[in-house]
């Protein structure tokens, strides 16, 4: 099914990516990505053509809602469970590489697929008979430049049970690959603590909690005094910053070389030789959450970055940041577009678009 070659009318596919975004429910909210070569304008001409026809459901796709919908079918004639395709919509934009100056068109069908996972009494949650028919297996296999991702639902840890090993929680296949009927085993179990607490118990959590508290108030005390050109209490223990002039309270009266109740007066220093430093907006890693971190970058790279860019940035694990952006992605903090063997992050409401140099 996935190898079909397109049919007449429709442009030359050179990508096609799938993603499933398990949910606690049991549902399934799927992403199918298709990836179009454009290299002149003639070939932006007809897929733009070809993307409002499909846009509005007119012209047929491969890999289109309909394929989904008759899989749906037989997977439930063969495991027994009613299983549905609905909330359908589609999506198509232009999206340039501007280091490499590959321009591809990108068709996007969303869809849930209801009933897609089974769950048990415990809350056990097992991917499996949704792949099976009364033949076989609906999915046979991925062609070249095809992909398939299954992401962990809230609430769950990694998967116990799965054919190939996860990435921060996270399974994907790459093409070209072979999947024999009864291939697709994977197994979650839900967190005991919930997705935010990862298995503390909760005197911990608070605890935790706690100290984060009292570092921010600690931090924001030093980012003020840095800010102001002091970094340590004023005289007689009070904290000093900048007033008005002459030493002036804003009662009008003038505090005194021992009054430590005012305000101490300005270091004297014009602003031109002030540290040049000091009133600047950019926040300190150190008080930013990992999530925060990531939103800073990208409004520091025009909104737009790739994974693999965050990575060197942050210095982190490629396994955490794919599960940092999977987890903002479901948050709708961020937006992933999957382009060849590379993801693209953006922020809500700004699109790909043009990349900039080094993102």
């Amino acid at each position: 099914m996935l190898g079909a070659v397109p049919a007449a009318g429709q442009p030359q596919v050179d990508g096609t990516h799938l993603k499933a975004q398990l949910q606690a429910d049991g549902d399934a909210a799927w992403n199918v990505t298709v990836s179009v070569p454009i290299e002149s304008d003639s070939d932006r001409e007809a897929f733009e053509a070809f993307a409002d026809r499909f846009e509005a459901n007119e012209g047929g796709l491969e890999l289109g809602v309909d394929a989904f919908e008759r899989a749906a079918s037989e997977a439930s004639a063969a495991s027994g469970r009613e299983m549905a395709i609905t909330s359908v919509s589609r999506h198509s934009e232009v999206v340039t590489d501007s280091e490499g100056g590959d321009t591809h068109g990108i068709l996007r069908v969303s869809f849930t697929w209801e009933s897609f996972a089974r769950i048990d009494d415990e809350d056990t949650l097992y991917v499996d008979d949704a792949f099976n028919t009364t033949d076989g297996t609906w999915l046979p296999g991925l062609g070249a430049e095809q992909s398939l991702t299954i992401l962990a639902p809230p609430g769950y840890g990694g998967p116990t049970t799965s054919p190939i090993g996860a990435d921060g929680g996270d399974l994907t296949w790459e093409g070209p690959a072979t999947f024999e009927p009864g291939y697709f085993n994977i197994v979650y179990h839900p967190s005991s603590a919930g997705p935010t607490t990862d298995g503390m118990s909760d005197t911990l959590v608070i605890g935790a909690l706690l100290l984060s508290g009292a570092a921010l108030l600690v931090g924001l005390y030093l980012l003020f005094a840095r800010r102001n050109g002091n970094t340590s209490p004023g005289e007689g223990g009070a904290i000093t910053r900048s007033g008005p002039d002459n030493g002036e309270r804003g009662d009008g009266t003038t505090a005194g070389p021992a009054d430590t109740t005012g305000v101490a007066e300005p270091s004297g220093q014009d602003d031109e030789d002030a540290d040049p430093g000091a009133g600047t907006d950019e926040p300190d890693p150190e008080l930013l959450s990992d999530e925060e971190r990531v939103e800073y970058l990208l409004e520091q790279n025009g909104g737009r970055m790739k994974q693999a860019t965050i990575v060197k940035e942050t210095g982190w694990s490629n396994a955490k940041v794919s599960q940092l952006l999977s987890s903002m992605d479901d948050e709708n903090r961020v937006d992933k577009l999957r382009i060849g063997r590379e993801n693209l992050i953006s922020l809500p409401g700004e699109g790909v678009g043009e990349l900039d140099d080094g993102t």
